[in-house]
């Protein structure tokens, strides 16, 4: 399963960041697909969540992708 890895920060406390692991709900993403995709799940997250802000994303297999 591929997931899609976000480091967002709190957009008043710009030193305070988390890595936020977001899963498609489709077993067979690949990582084209995840990288195409992505971008809406990120919009989606940040509507849901409007105090924080992306710094970078990537995907890769879930539960093997290294901090950011």
């Amino acid at each position: 399963m591929i997931e899609l890895v976000v480091a967002v920060c709190l957009i008043d406390q710009p030193s305070q960041c988390k890595d936020v692991h977001l899963n498609f709900e489709a077993q067979e993403v690949t990582h084209q697909q995840c990288m195409t995709f992505g971008q809406f799940e990120m919009a989606k997250w940040i509507g849901e969540h409007p105090n924080w802000v992306i710094q970078r994303w990537r995907c890769g297999v879930a539960g093997q992708v290294a901090k950011l």
